[in-house]
């Protein structure tokens, strides 16, 4: 009886595993659904000293747990903890990482699931696609699931989405070259497909990691080959010349206005004609002069957007006419964490990683698994996506994936 149930219960995650890569690029709501039933099995199964042994031997889970010790601990320091909650709320996605890199070990299991990933973003950037150029103006008038919102590519925010499709660029193509698939020629088209909705879609970020995953591929298999290089290296160049004269999302919103800021040192032209400081810029800098004050323990957990709204007036209003909205985070996790947590937030942040990338490092095709960790480290550069939940889970489902995949 009791072996009926195990089993039953291991066919059940199975498919829920399957159903969460197909949620993540789709819907929040079903993906926070499938992590509770997931979890909810996880504790129903038992098992509990198997689990322990694959759990204790994770070195970069000790730092992951200290981290949201320490954001306890910061209730402790600092005056302002309106923020909190909402600080807390993402935080409590990490304690699904141990659950999930227990559990989810079975090959067929992680195939399934990857396959999956990859044509959901496939159909994703697809409708994207037809959306953006005007094919079908109208989708979601036959379609209750598509959002005709501009902020909204097929399913989910334009930001988010065009990151997904990043990373499903990272594992197809991993697929692709150490894997004895017979499908690469359907990879190389769905790989394509991703490069066009990343391109003609605004976000920055997607755009930075899928440059980045073609470098390190081309660099990897011809860097004693120098022909080859250079003829691949001018290849990605001109590709990018031809997204920029026909992506105007492209050229104006990623190359122009990254250059014009860059150049003006913040400044940018609003549509009004008025020059007025980027809000990246603003909030970047606002978190380097106020770490610069308490660079030791911070301001505490929750305190950022709270300090912001308090002393934007006296530290940028004399520099720009435009009134910022009050922000969460200042789109950059390194900053967020050492401004409310100070050195040792930042030192647990960065060992998580640096754990991470040795553990990966051991493996076989180390190379190519490494390749998710940087890169989305860089993406904390832009955004603080290890607290927002469509970059948490899916970097937690991603490097579950990328931990346990056996290459055959």
């Amino acid at each position: 009886m009791l072996d009926q149930i195990s089993k039953s219960i291991k066919k059940i995650k199975h498919y829920l595993l399957i159903l969460l890569a197909v949620f993540i690029p789709t819907s929040i709501g079903l993906t926070n659904i499938i992590i509770a039933l997931i979890s909810l099995l996880w504790i129903i199964e038992g098992n509990y000293n198997k689990k322990w042994k694959i759990i204790k031997n994770i070195k970069w889970l000790v730092p992951m747990l200290a981290l949201i010790a320490l954001y306890i601990l910061g209730m402790f320091w600092g005056e302002n903890h309106i923020n909190a909650s909402f600080q807390f709320q993402r935080l409590s996605l990490l304690l699904f990482f141990p659950v999930l890199v227990s559990t989810f070990n079975n090959q067929n299991t992680i195939r399934y699931s990857a396959i999956a990933f990859l044509a959901t973003n496939f159909i994703s950037a697809f409708l994207a696609i037809l959306i953006n150029i005007g094919i079908i103006s109208h989708l979601s008038e036959y379609f209750y699931f598509i959002s005709n919102d501009k902020h909204v590519a097929a399913f989910i925010k334009y930001n988010y989405h065009n990151v997904l499709l990043s990373f499903a660029t990272i594992l197809a193509l991993y697929i692709f070259f150490k894997t004895k698939t017979k499908y690469r020629k359907l990879l190389f088209f769905v790989i394509i497909v991703y490069a066009i909705s990343i391109f003609t879609e605004r976000g920055r970020a997607g755009q930075v990691i899928f440059n980045i995953t073609c470098i390190f591929y081309i660099v990897y298999y011809n860097y004693n080959k120098l022909l080859k290089l250079l003829f691949f290296i001018s290849l990605l160049i001109f590709s990018q010349y031809l997204m920029y004269n026909n992506s105007e999302v492209y050229k104006k919103k990623s190359i122009e206005r990254t250059v014009k800021i860059i150049k003006n040192k913040g400044y940018v032209k609003s549509k009004k004609g008025k020059k007025t400081l980027d809000s990246r810029f603003v909030w970047s800098k606002y978190c380097i002069q106020k770490i610069k004050e308490k660079p030791l323990f911070g301001y505490g957990t929750g305190s950022f957007g709270t300090l912001l709204i308090n002393e934007y007036d006296d530290i940028f209003k004399e520099k720009s006419n435009e009134k910022f909205l009050p922000h969460m985070t200042p789109h950059n996790q390194y900053l967020y964490v050492w401004f409310e947590l100070g050195f040792f937030g930042i030192l647990l942040l960065l060992l998580i990683f640096g754990l991470q990338i040795q553990e990966l490092f051991k493996k076989q095709d180390r190379f190519y698994r490494l390749l998710l960790p940087i890169s989305f480290m860089l993406l904390l550069l832009v955004d603080s996506y290890f607290f927002i939940f469509i970059g948490t889970i899916t970097y937690i489902y991603l490097y579950t994936i990328f931990r346990n995949y056996q290459a055959s």
